[in-house]
């Protein structure tokens, strides 16, 4: 690599492709060492490559559940990872060092949970703070992913997971009381444990999967109590879990409602705010159930945690219905127009288990980026062994970089990353993650992995158009749909009246081809316009190498298209190729104007098996759209705490009114 020292208010200038990051890098007004480096991006790729073989070992099971089923298979094995991952956290430890070290480290299958979780980085940090609980203690304790360590653990070769330790294996066992093994294989007979929200006893005989779709794992899961004899499903037992958290709080812990406790503006905490917020919320409750007055004497927090699940009658949507009452007393609920933030609070509570966000929708979701950086062969062993060969991830750390500085340029847009493993690699150092983020860019971006597609795609034009307006050099060159033509319509018009005018004489710079034979039996001539060469002043944040095209592909996993076969995913998948073949057009006719739109829209039209970003139903979230096991709506796109689903409101972001739009400034969204 050969670099040009640049004047210090400038980026340092390359003469190719860097494979080494420089001592320190933009991000607004500050100049800062790099925040991820090279070593953490490969032990992240191992891990996510042994994330995906993972996948393919459970899939390729010749007994149990995958056999016939292999997409249920997985889910399964998601479903019991997660299940795993509770019993780890909620388990007291008896720590011997401040940090983690190879005995905490738990098997792949719980940290392919913890890595999901992490990635969530709102949801996680509000979780370990809201309460003084077990749980919560040891969140803030795994809160720094030592991707290093976990990547020593992981076989360099064959991406298998290595024998674990007597103490590591001893460790998970005697805190969690289960095997250490992965469960590779499941069959419709295992049963597993599991409280009923009723009668609070212990069932010994829940199911994973079931006839009539009504296993654990399943969408339509329902059990029968072994005790009590109520049917239950998981939002009753979301229900239970907020009515014991507001009882807890009664009996003086020191509990928050999720979904409260941190600014929505910032993402940073706000104790007194959360606060009085949960006096609104729980106002209309209080009327009845006393739920902001002292457990009486001589009660205790099960029995009134009963009460009041009885008086909700274990339903999520009474439960809905309550806070927005006591919040929003004067406008009634239309659940066709929910507020997002009581819709927020009260989706976090849908759900079985401790974490204030679906786990498993959200490695379902997840497993699509894995799925595209396998497919891109970052995963694959050796990748990225040779400093000669390092080149993309270089650049990956330079983008996020970029973006970072991007964001402090512009504090209220709504920005899309492209594939963002340097991204998700800082957020898996989860306290770094904030403190870098309140540094350089006064608020937390929170990384949300369920985002309506007309957002994302509209967010996505805003971000490509603010980089390269700042960098001069285009977000991607996937083949995905052009930039917008960057120079005016008077200016084209202008442009145009002088070139006709004194250049009556100039060679055109089309060259000529044969197109066809005319009906005269003759070859008649085709004016092709010659594709100007691009100058790539920024070899450190764009490749124009074919084979790292797709490295600079949208960031998509995150798009929730609700029902994949439904109408508005038609709609919005339409609406996407129609705006991406007017861009096309536009970049052909103005290649010679703007080569880097030339090269952008040649590969739109040669790259066929190149798919737009945001017109795949079935891609990300919609691929496991039937198995998310949430029976309730999912609210949208909610960064930081900001709405932007467009229902009217303040326009503030403020993410209390009902308020759309993004107008308050997220500051980014997730991949």
């Amino acid at each position: 690599m050969s670099r040009v020292e640049a004047p210090s208010d400038l980026p340092p200038t390359y003469t190719e492709y860097p494979t080494e990051l420089p001592a320190q890098l933009p991000i607004g007004p500050h100049q800062v060492a790099p925040i991820v480096n090279v070593t953490e991006l490969q032990a992240h790729l191992r891990l996510l490559g042994a994330i995906h073989k993972l996948k393919e070992v459970v899939q390729c099971q010749e007994d149990g559940i995958a056999t016939t089923d292999r997409e249920l298979g997985w889910i399964v094995f998601v479903n019991r990872a997660v299940y795993r991952f509770f019993a780890w956290t909620a388990a007291t430890w008896q720590k011997t060092s401040p940090s983690l070290n190879e005995t905490y480290i738990p098997p792949l299958d719980v940290i392919m949970v913890w890595h999901a979780y992490l990635l969530n980085p709102r949801s996680f940090f509000e979780d370990s703070r809201r309460m003084s609980t077990t749980y919560c203690t040891n969140l803030i304790a795994i809160e720094e992913m030592p991707l290093t360590l976990i990547s020593s653990l992981i076989d360099p070769k064959t991406l298998d997971p290595l024998p674990p330790s007597d103490e590591r294996q001893r460790f998970f066992e005697e805190t969690t009381n289960l095997p250490y093994d992965m469960p590779l294989i499941t069959k419709r007979s295992d049963v597993f444990t599991l409280d009923c929200p009723f009668c609070a006893n212990t069932n010994q005989l829940v199911r994973w999967v079931a006839d009539g779709e009504k296993g654990f794992a399943q969408p339509k899961f329902a059990h029968t109590c072994e005790i009590c004899g109520e049917s239950f499903r998981k939002s009753n037992i979301g229900v239970r879990r907020f009515c014991e958290e507001v009882t807890r709080r009664r009996a003086g812990d020191r509990v928050f409602i999720s979904e409260t406790f941190l600014s929505p503006s910032t993402g940073l905490s706000a104790e007194t705010s959360a606060v009085e917020i949960m006096m609104k919320l729980l106002k209309w409750m209080d009327s009845t159930y006393q739920v902001l007055q002292p457990i009486p004497a001589g009660s205790d927090v099960d029995t009134e945690a009963t009460k009041l699940a009885k008086g909700l009658g274990y339903n999520y949507l009474l439960l809905s219905n309550a806070l927005h009452r006591g919040a929003r007393p004067n406008i009634t609920p239309d659940p066709n127009r929910p507020i997002p933030r009581l819709q927020r609070i009260s989706v976090a509570y849908s759900h079985a288990g401790l974490a204030s966000l679906d786990l498993v929708g959200a490695i379902l979701r997840q497993g699509s980026f894995i799925q595209k950086m396998a497919e891109l062969g970052w995963t694959r062993p050796g990748r990225f062994d040779l400093v000669s060969k390092s080149a993309p991830l270089v650049r990956s750390i330079a983008r996020y970089h970029a973006f970072l500085d991007l964001m402090a340029a512009n504090k209220t847009s709504f920005f899309v990353p492209t594939l963002d493993l340097a991204w998700h690699t800082h957020q898996l150092r989860a306290w770094q993650y904030r403190d870098d983020s309140c540094r350089f860019l006064q608020r937390v971006p929170n990384h949300d992995d369920n985002v309506e597609p007309l957002l994302l795609s509209k967010g996505y034009d805003i971000t490509a158009k603010a980089w390269k307006a700042r960098f001069g050099v285009p977000y991607s060159v996937c083949g995905c749909v052009p930039d917008g033509d960057s120079e005016s319509l008077l200016s084209r018009f202008t442009s145009k009246i002088i070139g006709n005018s004194g250049s009556s004489h100039k060679r055109d710079s089309s060259v000529s081809s044969i197109d066809s034979t005319s009906s005269s039996g003759h070859k008649r001539e085709k004016s092709v316009t010659t594709l100007e060469p691009v100058v790539n002043s920024r070899p450190d944040l764009v490749s124009t190498e074919e084979d790292e095209a797709d490295a600079s592909h949208p960031s998509e996993h995150n798009q929730q298209f609700g029902d994949p076969d439904g109408r508005p995913a038609f709609k919005a998948a339409y609406l996407r190729e129609k705006r991406s073949a007017k861009c096309v057009a536009s970049a052909k006719k103005g290649a010679s104007r703007d080569p880097w739109r030339g090269l952008q829209a040649e590969r739109n039209e040669r790259r066929k098996e190149h798919k737009e970003a945001f017109t795949d139903p079935h891609y990300g979230s919609g691929a496991y759209y039937p198995y998310w096991g949430v029976s309730v709506a999912i609210p949208l796109g909610f960064y930081g705490g900001y709405a932007v689903l467009s229902v009217g409101g303040c326009g503030g972001g403020c993410g209390s009114c009902g308020g759309g739009g993004c107008g308050g400034g997220c500051g980014g969204c997730g991949g």
